[in-house]
């Protein structure tokens, strides 16, 4: 009964997990325990012959006998709670046999892990050598768009110097065309009043003449009238003498005035071509003006250029001085594009470093939280070992064993049935699906299921040992330097590849801001260029002072006076007003004209006045060069004339005896002193032979500057 009561308190795997129904299993043996007892006592009460011995004798064989069902009762369940305690250590030895398991199959996943990491790490870096040779490719070629570039820089900064200079000297040419312009203008304004008071003068003439030609031909009119009337009455010829006399005085004044009013045509038929030179030159002087004006504004932005140009030289002595303070001497760059560069690559290395620095922490932190479970665990386990270990010194008992052969048994069955079940899965993914089939994950199944029939050998073997040996030996604690070679195995390559991928890593994060670093450069290069082809596409449609425009408001302006005066000239007429006044319109258009030709009259005077200083100054520049080249003293007398006086043989006295008169309407020369002068003695032979015979002029000259200058020199030397 024992035997059979132990065989029933034996738990079994699903009874272990089950606390509730052990407990049950307990309450129902106890009661069966007891039951016997309170039928037996039953059965005695039955023919007792004294009562009271009876009863106490009852009493005493009840107690006892629940003094002994409360023994049975408390060696089951101490004998339970010993097989309790058997099977927490079997579990206990089990939990820890699966954790070697466990760790085993973490060292052959970390293997494995490693494998794939080396190939992960071999397949980055082949990865990093192709971004390595990109990079280094674009970085050449970014050096080479660099080198071009400072080229190019350096040809603009000698264009933006050639062009300095050049504005420069195209602002000391305007200058002096402006000055030669506003001294010409000053003369052709002065030749054009000039031209303008005699215009006027013989205008005045020749209506004074027109006027005295009417007053005489009415007055011969009256004349022949008188004459007539006299003939008729009589033919007195002292009277008809008289009257003649005065006839012929009168035609004789009205040829002179023919004769003046012919010369005062001639002259004004000679006026009217300087008419037309000084109408080119207004048009001139509205050239020159806008040349001007051009010249003006290229000077303003000359200026605002030149401050530009100082301003940026500023900036550029103050960061270049504080680059050279702040790098003890040395300048380490050359522009600001330079220095915005150095500054965006820091950015970049200072967040590639920030990222990295947060990556170790995590990864710090992560790694001290594993090793601290790890070491929480492996405490544990040393706690576990040492209570299992002080527990289960004597208490591998049959039992245990046979528990544990049981355990075996479900334990193998089950792997038999999930051995059936993946393998009905791999036919069937097989079957169904073969290209989703993993040849390489069945061959690792079939090589994990090995492993485990050659651990369930190994355990059958160290059952056998078991079983075959009588007494118990004490567990040994393994040595450490076993375990420190054991891990040393395994971490020594491991920690290779992690040092490799942290140095990969660091090449991989700074060839990463070299790339962000030349697509900034790119970046900064396509909007250098966009604002390069912005600028170039700029167009000057038309300017805020146009003289088109300016003509045309003007017309408009003069069209609608002109509008308004006849809209209102209309209605008076309409209305049938004659002695009506003159509309307020056609006097504001009046005055309008009015102005107008005041500002033209004006204008035409201003330019003649500006002209005649421009031909002032230009002959005063041409007598000077034409001094300083021939050796003539050139002077223009009007009428076209000009009068030459040699350098080297200057007249004596106020009356230029010694000069040459040139005529160039008549084509003459005149000697200043006369035919019979000594000058005209002196250079007679000359005159003779290159005027009369050769009819060359500027060799007369020549031939009178040679002989006056061996003179000269002659006298000098003396």
């Amino acid at each position: 009964m024992d035997s059979d009561s132990r065989m029933q308190s034996t738990p079994s795997p699903l009874a272990r997990l089950t606390p509730s129904r052990q407990s049950n299993s307990r309450q129902s043996y106890a009661a069966d325990a007891v039951r016997p007892g309170s039928r037996e006592s039953f059965k005695e009460n039955m023919a007792p012959l004294d009562a009271d011995e009876y009863e106490r004798y009852r009493k005493e064989v009840e107690a006892l006998k629940a003094e002994i069902g409360t023994l049975q009762y408390r060696l089951h369940t101490s004998e339970q709670e010993k097989d309790i305690a058997l099977s927490q250590q079997a579990s206990r030895v089990e939990q820890a046999h699966r954790r070697e398991q466990e760790e085993t199959q973490r060292r052959q996943a970390a293997e494995a892990k490693s494998v794939a990491t080396s190939e992960q790490l071999e397949s980055l870096k082949n990865d990093f050598d192709v971004l390595r040779e990109t990079a280094e490719a674009q970085q050449r070629a970014l050096e080479r768009k660099e080198r071009e570039a400072k080229h190019e820089a350096a040809l603009l900064r000698e264009q933006l110097q050639d062009l300095t200079t050049a504005n420069d000297e195209a602002a000391r040419i305007a200058d002096k065309k402006n000055n030669d312009v506003q001294m010409q203008l000053a003369a052709w304004d002065s030749a054009a009043r000039e031209l303008q008071r005699a215009n006027h003068e013989a205008d005045l003439a020749l209506q004074e003449v027109r006027a005295r030609l009417a007053e005489r031909d009415s007055h011969v009119a009256e004349l022949e009238a008188e004459v007539l009337r006299l003939k008729a009455r009589s033919g007195d010829a002292e009277t008809m003498d008289m009257i003649r006399k005065e006839l012929s005085e009168q035609v004789h004044h009205i040829r002179t005035l023919e004769a003046t009013v012919g010369d005062q045509s001639a002259e004004l038929k000679h006026l009217r071509p300087y008419k037309k030179a000084v109408q080119v030159v207004e048009e001139e002087k509205l050239t020159l003006q806008r040349k001007l004006e051009s010249a003006v504004k290229l000077e303003a932005e000359l200026a605002e250029t030149r401050l530009q140009r100082q301003r940026l030289q500023d900036e550029r002595l103050a960061w270049s001085s504080y680059l050279h303070s702040a790098t003890g001497g040395c300048e380490e760059f050359d522009s600001p594009e330079q220095v915005a560069r150095a500054l965006v690559q820091e950015r970049l290395t200072r967040a590639s470093y920030l990222e990295q620095l947060g990556a170790l922490q995590a990864d710090l932190a992560a790694q001290e939280s594993a090793m601290q479970a790890l070491s929480d665990e492996r405490q544990l386990l040393k706690q576990r070992l040492d209570s299992a270990r002080a527990s289960a010194g004597a208490a591998s008992t049959d039992k245990a064993r046979m528990r544990l052969e049981r355990q075996r048994e479900l334990a193998l069955k089950e792997a038999e049935y999930l051995r059936a079940q993946l393998k009905a899965v791999d036919d069937e993914e097989l079957t169904m699906q073969p290209e989703r089939y993993d040849e390489t994950r069945a061959v690792r199944i079939q090589e994990l299921e090995a492993l485990v029939d050659r651990y369930k050998a190994e355990v059958q073997a160290l059952h056998a040992e078991m079983s075959s040996v009588a007494a118990t030996t004490g567990a040994k604690r393994p040595h450490e330097a076993d375990q420190d070679d054991d891990e040393n195995s395994h971490q020594i390559p491991l920690g290779q590849l992690t040092r490799k991928n942290r140095r990969l890593q660091e090449e991989l994060a700074e060839t990463q801001t070299r790339a962000a670093l030349l697509d900034k450069d790119l970046e900064a290069c396509r909007e250098q260029l966009s604002a390069a082809q912005e600028q170039a596409r700029t167009r000057v449609l038309s300017l805020r002072s146009n003289p088109t425009s300016d003509h045309e408001t003007v017309q408009r302006s003069t069209l609608q006076a002109l509008r308004k005066a006849n809209e209102d000239l209309l209605t008076t007429v309409r209305n049938g007003r004659p002695d009506a006044a003159i509309p307020t319109s056609v006097l504001a258009a009046m005055e309008q004209e009015l102005a107008a030709a005041k500002a033209e009259t004006a204008s035409a005077q201003k330019s003649a006045r500006r002209l005649k200083e421009v031909w002032a100054a230009k002959s005063l520049e041409f007598k000077e060069a034409i001094f300083s080249t021939l050796g003539w003293t050139v002077t223009f007398i009007p009428n076209g004339k000009m009068r030459v006086e040699s350098t080297f043989f200057p007249s004596a006295t106020d009356e230029l005896e010694n000069s040459i008169v040139f005529d160039g309407e008549r084509g003459t020369m005149k000697v200043g002193g006369g035919p019979k002068s000594a000058f005209a003695r002196r250079i007679a032979d000359q005159i003779s032979f290159w005027v009369r015979e050769k009819g060359c002029i500027p060799a007369f000259l020549a031939a009178l500057t040679l002989e006056f200058y061996e003179e000269h020199s002659k006298v000098s030397n003396d």
